[in-house]
């Protein structure tokens, strides 16, 4: 959410350097402190209580396959989405340096963020627990626009959309974010996955 939006702005003026890793640090960090606040004080303590159940481990890995392998058909049918050639004009600009910070953003800070954001914040503050499933769409929808960034299609908006879906519909039946974040991080690290073999090759 942030990098596309930053990259999108920032890319004319400010080269993929340590720089632009601190200031994106900077305001993913932001974005936690404040979604971390506004659902202590509206929803409660018990939003970061965590629930250990077989059946949510099941959710879990039935989400990140399911999610999966979505992503790997439709890559065969539909191009490069706006955010992910936001995200490969950032890395072609970035040092090797700069790999591990990137990686930590993408793949842990930002799936965290994201998650208290649009399932945490939106799913406890719009339709919560609706009967016709308004807070899981209205998650969907809006982390699908935010993800195409600037560039709308409908198709790259499906990818991401049915991909919120799942993640929402995983943090609804749980009913603990901690689930989601799993999910949605291990669907981060998949997708850069030639990235970590490139930072622990050496070469």
């Amino acid at each position: 959410m942030v990098l596309g939006i930053f990259n999108h702005l920032a890319k004319p003026y400010l080269l993929a350097s340590r720089e632009f890793i601190q200031i994106l640090l900077l305001m993913e960090s932001g974005v936690l402190f404040i979604a971390v606040i506004y659902l202590l004080v509206f929803a409660g303590k018990k939003t970061f209580h965590f629930k250990w159940k077989l059946r949510y481990f099941i959710y879990l890995l039935l989400g990140y396959i399911i999610s999966y392998m979505s992503d790997f058909l439709l890559s065969y049918f539909i191009p490069s989405s706006s955010n992910q050639i936001s995200l490969n004009e950032t890395i072609e600009m970035m040092g090797r340096q700069e790999l591990p910070y990137f990686l930590l953003i993408v793949c842990f800070i930002a799936p965290i963020a994201e998650e208290l954001i649009y399932r945490g914040v939106l799913m406890t503050t719009f339709f919560k627990n609706s009967p016709w499933y308004g807070d899981v769409l209205l998650s969907a929808i809006i982390f699908g626009c935010i993800h195409i960034n600037f560039a709308l299609t409908a198709l790259a908006f499906f990818i991401y959309a049915s991909g919120g879906l799942i993640l929402a519909l995983l943090y609804r039946m749980t009913k603990t974010l901690y689930y989601s974040i799993a999910v949605h991080i291990l669907i981060n690290i998949t997708a850069f996955w030639n990235l970590w073999l490139l930072l622990f090759s050496g070469s």
